[in-house]
C-alpha cells in the first residue's frame, strides 16, 4: 500500500536564502519514502528579464536521508510588458529512503531561489510513502550552493564543483539554464558536462540541456516545458570524489543567464 502527503506551498521570498517550507510527519505504518515531488510557482506578476531557478532539499533530525537537494525546472521570463510563462512538468525524484514502521519521524523541506527576484515564489513538496521496505537502493542528490553565469560567447564555461563522500555509483545527472533578459529570435542551446578524476573510467558524461527558444517581436516568451534529468548513468566512483561541472553553449547570447548542475548517486 502507498499513500501521499503534501506540504502546503509557502512563500520563499524574493531573496536567495534557504526557506523552510514546513515539516511533515510520516504515517506510522510506512516503511519507506518512495519519492518526492517539489512544485513551485510565482506568487504574482512575473517581471520581464527575471527567470526563476530554484532548488528543493530535505532534512531531518530523526531520519538519516542526507543529502537530498534537487534542482527544479526553470520558469523562464520573457520580453516586453505582456509575455507568457510556462510552469514546467512536475518531476518525481526517487528517494527509496528506509523508515521504521511504528515510528513517526518528521521530515523538513526547504526551498531556495538561486537568483533574487522582484516577485516571490510559493513552493511546496509532495511525499510518496510505502508500507513496504524499499526494493531499490536509496538515492541521494546534491548540487553546488551557487549558480554560475553563462557568459554570452558560444564556448565552454566552468561551473561550480561538488564533493561527495561515501558515494559508490553515480546514477543520474541533471541541470538547468535560467535566461536573463531574453532577446528576440535567440535560442538557449547547449550541453552539460560532468568531469572527475575520481570516476572509475574516463568515459565522457555530457548531456544536452533542455533547449529554449525565444520568439520574434517585442512581446515574446522563452518557454521551458521540462527539466534536464538523465538517469541510468551507473558510473562508479571513488569513496571521495570531486565532480567539476561545465556548460558548453552552442550559440552566442546577447545577454547572459545562469546555470546550475547536480548529480544523484547511491552509496551501496
Amino acid at each position: 500500500m502507498t499513500s501521499w502527503q503534501v506540504i502546503t506551498p509557502t512563500s520563499i521570498g524574493t531573496g536567495v536564502a534557504s526557506i523552510s517550507l514546513g515539516n511533515i510527519t510520516k504515517p506510522e505504518e510506512t516503511q519507506s519514502l518512495i519519492e518526492m515531488v517539489p512544485y513551485y510557482c510565482p506568487s504574482g506578476a512575473v517581471t520581464a528579464g527575471e527567470s526563476y531557478m530554484t532548488t528543493t532539499k530535505l532534512e531531518s533530525n530523526s531520519v538519516n536521508l542526507l543529502p537530498k537537494k534537487v534542482i527544479n525546472p526553470v520558469i523562464a521570463a520573457g520580453l516586453g510588458a505582456t509575455f507568457a510563462t510556462c510552469v514546467p512538468i512536475l518531476e518525481a525524484w526517487s528517494c527509496n529512503t528506509p523508515l521504521t514502521e511504528g515510528a513517526t519521524p518528521s521530515i523538513q523541506a526547504f526551498g531556495q531561489s538561486q537568483i533574487a527576484s522582484t516577485v516571490s515564489m510559493s513552493m511546496g513538496c509532495a511525499f510518496h510513502w510505502s508500507n513496504s521496505k524499499p526494493s531499490q537502493q536509496e538515492m541521494f542528490y546534491t548540487a553546488p550552493d551557487n549558480e554560475t553565469l553563462t557568459g554570452v560567447a558560444a564556448t565552454t564555461i566552468a561551473g561550480n564543483s561538488m564533493s561527495i563522500n561515501d558515494g559508490k555509483t553515480l546514477q543520474s545527472i541533471f541541470g538547468a539554464i535560467s535566461p536573463g533578459v531574453v532577446t528576440a529570435s535567440e535560442s538557449y542551446l547547449g550541453s552539460l558536462q560532468f568531469n572527475s578524476n575520481d570516476f572509475d573510467n574516463s568515459q565522457e558524461l555530457e548531456v544536452p540541456v533542455q533547449p529554449m527558444s525565444v520568439g520574434l517581436g517585442a512581446l515574446n516568451s522563452a518557454l521551458n516545458l521540462k527539466g534536464s534529468h538523465y538517469k541510468n548513468v551507473s558510473m562508479g566512483m571513488k569513496p571521495t570524489v570531486t565532480i567539476n561541472t561545465v556548460l558548453r553553449l552552442s550559440e552566442a547570447l546577447t545577454a547572459q543567464g545562469s546555470f546550475l548542475d547536480g548529480v544523484g548517486y547511491t552509496k551501496l
